[in-house]
């Protein structure tokens, strides 16, 4: 849709004419946008969280309190 959209599509959207090298410039915005979204999905966020929850617990001086449903599940198991 960026480099050769359908005229009744043009007409539909009022899509305006742009320079080829503002077209270029997008795409390359868009493209850049996917790597670093992806970069920070799999391999920032994850650290960030991990230091995130490290951080929760040393201030609040709490343990990770498991689910409900898990509690259940294990009194469950070992009923049987």
């Amino acid at each position: 849709m960026l480099f050769d959209p359908s005229d009744w599509l043009v007409k539909f959207m009022q899509v305006t004419p742009m320079s080829r090298d503002f077209r270029v410039f997008i795409l390359a915005l868009g493209a850049g946008y996917i790597a670093i979204a992806w970069t920070a999905e799999q391999y920032m966020l994850p650290r960030l969280s991990k230091y995130i929850g490290m951080a929760k617990i040393a201030i609040t001086q709490k343990p990770k309190q498991r689910k409900q449903y898990k509690l259940v599940l294990d009194e469950m198991r070992t009923l049987q």
